[in-house]
């Protein structure tokens, strides 16, 4: 039988620049200019207790430049660290384009497996250069792999898609730790206001382990 289909039109959509930059003379790896730097409190327990203060309450950018060079090192001179969210309605579907490009270096890229806990996600396909709205053409969504992690290979771009159905908050970030903790992540929180309680796996940001579970709704 295969696994199920994916829906065939998405409801939101976000482009997730991978680059590297320098903060205080420290190299970090940046998404859409943001180095995530997850804060002390955890983020289920934040949002559920309206903590407002416990992190940036401004979600982070949903798109890059039309005119970023994915070639050629980063010029940004606006990047820095942060810990905003997604937030995604409930049952949505969304597409995540994850977009690589050259590192610090002249001449370097590198791979990277992002992995999304809390879901699996169809991977719609991958491109040379930089994504376009053509690039949708040749997105495969009569069959396409169903995974929790996929790789975004040098200079390419990696298309995927995925319904909220999990409430709770969720980290997407590349599997290569180190580059985990150089920031190289993103925070999704859905629908947190029908989870009974504070699951476990949650209070350590969903960043422990592969598997998961769903949540309990009210």
């Amino acid at each position: 039988m295969g696994s199920q289909k994916p829906p065939i039109n998405y409801d939101h959509r976000i482009i997730l620049l991978n680059t590297q930059n320098l903060i205080d003379g420290f190299i970090k790896w940046f998404i859409n200019n943001i180095s995530l730097h997850l804060p002390s409190t955890p983020y289920l327990c934040s949002i559920k207790y309206s903590l407002k203060a416990a992190f940036d309450n401004k979600s982070p950018p949903e798109n890059f430049a039309s005119d970023y060079d994915v070639m050629k090192p980063p010029v940004n001179p606006n990047t820095t660290t942060g810990n905003g969210v997604y937030m995604l309605p409930l049952n949505t579907t969304v597409d995540v384009i994850l977009q690589n490009a050259n590192a610090l270096e002249a001449n370097v890229s590198e791979i990277h497996p992002w992995h999304l806990h809390g879901h699996d996600f169809w991977v719609l396909g991958y491109g040379e250069g930089k994504f376009t709205k053509e690039d949708e053409k040749k997105f495969n969504l009569k069959n396409p792999p169903l995974r929790n992690t996929a790789v975004i290979f040098l200079y390419w771009w990696t298309a995927l898609r995925f319904v909220t159905d999990n409430p709770g908050v969720w980290a997407f970030h590349c599997n290569i730790v180190p580059h985990l903790h150089m920031g190289m992540g993103v925070v999704f929180v859905e629908g947190v206001q029908h989870i009974n309680g504070i699951p476990s796996q949650q209070l350590a940001y969903g960043l422990a382990g592969n598997k998961y579970t769903k949540t309990t709704l009210n």
